[in-house]
Order: structure tokens, then C-alpha cells, then sequence
């Protein structure tokens, strides 16, 4: 079997972009940014506010960061003989020996492949500190695992790299 290479898929990070926003855009109404803030009985003038800033925010920085996916169109994710190597974890490929189990986790239609490693010290996730630190303690609250492989905004499909992994684990 060939390696198995998913690129970011420019549509889906386009779409990602124009998603993020139409919240900031949201975010930027509920702040009250262009006319008054909107006020329900569910929510004060003041927690309208803070939601509306959070969405500028966050949905600012998914913008940015689907923004620069699109820009590079890059490898996002190579899984080989050698093992597995995800960019939105670290440039470093992980070998199969390494990994001590690799799982599936579904979350409201969202699927993620979630790796077990035998010492999560050797791979750690590049980034800021903060964000590494973040990142590995959430993934094993959330998943149960160390390293969470999502194929949204590639160009490949969740069973082809299912079915990739399972090949090459086979063969060593």
C-alpha cells in the first residue's frame, strides 16, 4: 500500500473561514458594536457583552488560523511504514512502536482518531507552552488518549486513514 497523505482541502478551509466570520460578525452585533446590545430574559445587557467579545475572539482566531491553512495547503497528515506524522500535533513523525493502541472517538458527528502512546513525553505537542501543556491534558480528559487526529478541513476521508492505519500496523 502507498502512503497514505491528507493536504488541507482549500474548499473546507474557505468554508472554515466564512463560518468563523459569520460569528465574529455575530460577536461583533452581540458587543453592540453597531447598534445597541441585545437583551433577552435569558441574558442581561452585560453577559450579551461578554459572549459577543468571546466570539469576536475566538471565532476570530479560528478565522486566522483557517486563513493560514488555506494559504499553505500543506501535508496535514502522513501515515507510512514509519509510522504517523500529524501536523496539527508536531512536525515529528511518531513510529508505530511507539504507539501502544490506536482508537476511534465520536463526538456529535465529529470523528477523531486517537493515538496511545507508550511514553506521550517523547512527542509533544509544538506550540507555545501554555498551549502544549493545554493541549496533551485535554486530550486524555476528553479521549482517554495522547495525540487526537481530526481529518476535518483535509482532503481525505476518516475511514481511508482508519483503513491506512490498519494496513501498515498490520505489516510490522
Amino acid at each position: 500500500m502507498d502512503d497514505f497523505v491528507a493536504h488541507t482541502s482549500r474548499w473546507r478551509a474557505a468554508l472554515i473561514v466564512a463560518t468563523s466570520l459569520g460569528f465574529v460578525a455575530i460577536g461583533i452585533w452581540m458587543a453592540g458594536l453597531v447598534g445597541p446590545v441585545p437583551v433577552t430574559r435569558r441574558a442581561g445587557l452585560l453577559m450579551t457583552e461578554i459572549w459577543g467579545w468571546f466570539c469576536i475572539l475566538f471565532f476570530g482566531m479560528c478565522a486566522i488560523g483557517g486563513a493560514k491553512l488555506w494559504w499553505t495547503n500543506a501535508e496535514r497528515l502522513h501515515i507510512s511504514r514509519s509510522g504517523i506524522r500529524w501536523a496539527g500535533w508536531s512536525n515529528q513523525t511518531i513510529p508505530w512502536e511507539e504507539i501502544s493502541d490506536v482508537t476511534e472517538w465520536r463526538y456529535k458527528g465529529t470523528k477523531s482518531i486517537i493515538l496511545h502512546l507508550r511514553d506521550p513525553s517523547r512527542f509533544p505537542v509544538e506550540g507555545p507552552a501554555v498551549l502544549r501543556g493545554l493541549s496533551g491534558r485535554a486530550n486524555r480528559a476528553i479521549t482517554g488518549g495522547d495525540v487526537s487526529i481530526t481529518l476535518l478541513g483535509t482532503d481525505r476521508k476518516f475511514d481511508e486513514a482508519i483503513l491506512a492505519i490498519a494496513t501498515f500496523r498490520a505489516d510490522r
